[in-house]
């Protein structure tokens, strides 16, 4: 496994250009110690896998695509399932591609790939992702551009493990639910439960989510009562939507800006406005950035 090592005085992380250009770890100095802030890659008994990495990229959609097929220019297009154990392809195409790198430096790393439509998601493009270093900060800023004839849908996103603890607080804005996995449909948002509303901070304990809300306002922060460390995460204006992931018994949960809703290109073509799916033209690119800012 080919990894490259971006490091500063305050942060360290890996990057695996093979595993879909997806983050292997990322530590924080704390008064001397490397403090894990996502937890590290997984090896299982089938080898790596992107979605035991630290953070994997989602691109040109987030989330699910429902029955493997979605309606675009009133032409309905297919797609085989990406991930063993989900039904649905999920997540797009980068995170299971492979990244060649073309900038690399101590503290950055760019890495580009390029797809073809005849596999995986039937609009071929391109994409670029840039990994920076400053000072206590990561920056992680995606572009994807559209290589087709036609316009193609278009949806970014990050998927950060964070560690998880018992104390764990975290904050951010909400105003509607899209998806929650545990709901019997997924045709239309609704407003936010008081038990699912962060915004005035509230601890994580034992609470299982597999939610997309939606009026994300590209800030949210997550706090370490026990540790001291807090994590200030901020999100371009692209990203108006946050799947917060929480499953049961883990020792992680994933706060995730996404630019889409799950579902979004078949929820779009049924007419329900709102779905942030974007369409962009030949030629065009669609770009957005999250900084992680940590502090201890």
């Amino acid at each position: 496994m080919n990894e490259i090592i971006l490091s500063n005085d305050k942060i360290k992380m890996g990057i695996v250009p093979e595993l879909g250009a997806s983050v292997s770890f990322l530590t924080y100095n704390q008064g001397g110690t490397d403090k894990n802030i996502l937890r590290p890659l997984e090896k299982t008994a089938k080898g790596y896998d992107s979605n035991n990495a630290s953070l994997f990229l989602m691109l040109p959609f987030c989330g699910r695509i429902r029955g493997g097929s979605f309606v675009y220019w009133g032409i309905t297009r297919k797609m085989q399932k990406n991930q063993t154990g989900i039904a649905d392809p999920i997540h797009g195409d980068g995170w299971k591609s492979v990244w060649t790198p073309i900038v690399q430096e101590k503290n950055r790393v760019v890495l580009q790939m390029s797809h073809n439509k005849d596999k995986g998601f039937p609009f071929s493009y391109e994409a670029e992702v840039d990994y920076t270093l400053h000072s206590n900060e990561l920056s992680i800023k995606i572009t994807v551009k559209n290589t087709n004839a036609l316009p193609m849908p278009c949806g970014l996103g990050i998927h950060p493990f964070f560690v998880k603890t018992k104390d764990v607080t975290l904050t951010f804005d909400t105003q509607m639910v899209w998806t929650n996995e545990a709901d019997p449909i997924f045709d239309k948002p609704y407003i936010t439960p008081e038990a699912w509303d962060f915004s005035d901070g509230k601890p994580l304990k034992n609470a299982v989510f597999d939610t997309c809300f939606d009026g994300f306002k590209g800030k949210a922060k997550i706090i370490y009562p026990s540790t001291g460390l807090s994590i200030e995460m901020t999100a371009d204006e692209q990203y108006g939507h946050v799947v917060l992931y929480s499953p049961r018994g883990k020792n992680f949960f994933c706060l995730e800006p996404t630019t889409n809703a799950s579902n979004a290109f078949n929820l779009a073509a049924s007419g329900v406005i709102g779905t942030g799916m974007k369409s962009i033209g030949p030629n065009q690119t669609m770009t957005g950035s999250v900084t992680l800012k940590i502090e201890g």
